[in-house]
């Protein structure tokens, strides 16, 4: 299986896992006290739970992010694309799925560079798998040319899909018209 360059680098989720899921730990443990202290004294029980809140709130966008950035990994097994998910690994048939390609600003990210290309790959019946080409998570970098090549193999072997020609080419010269 071919792992493909996409989502966060493991150095990230080494500082997600290391440094920043503990030290939100560390603040639930220390605002939650004194929201459950206000929240047990019968004089300002509302003021314990204006605390917890956000608190709650907080919590949850963090755990919003991981997931997002949890399934944002893919894998190519010959023509199947792999994506990870919670409850296992998705896979997508190149063969057999409806491929296609867009340009979208990422919403969920530091990103504000423009419109950045993916991959967009529809089985019947099941949810689409979005693919970054130029990843905002890796500063909109390409996924390298290997990568490129195999998926564009992937989609059809005599690169005759539109999206496989493409890829192909862009997997060739990355840098168009620079020598």
């Amino acid at each position: 299986m071919l792992r493909l360059d996409a989502g966060l680098e493991r150095s990230m989720w080494g500082v997600w896992l290391g440094c920043f899921l503990p030290l939100t730990g560390l603040a639930n443990l220390l605002v939650g006290a004194i929201g459950l202290m206000f929240l047990t004294s019968s004089e300002v029980p509302v003021v314990g739970v204006l605390t917890l809140l956000p608190l709650l709130l907080l919590d949850a966008l963090v755990a919003l992010l991981l997931l997002q950035h949890y399934r944002n990994a893919y894998w190519l097994d010959g023509r199947v694309l792999v994506r990870r998910s919670v409850l296992g690994r998705r896979r997508y048939d190149l063969a057999a799925a409806q491929v296609t390609a867009e340009n979208v600003q990422p919403v969920w990210t530091n990103w504000r560079g423009g419109a950045l290309p993916r991959l967009v790959v529809q089985v019947p019946g099941g949810a689409p798998a979005k693919l970054w080409l130029r990843d905002p998570a890796r500063g909109g970098a390409l996924l390298p040319p290997d990568q490129l090549a195999a998926l564009a193999r992937a989609i059809d072997p005599s690169l005759r899909h539109p999206v496989a020609q493409r890829l192909w080419h862009l997997a060739s010269d990355p840098l168009p018209g620079i020598a």
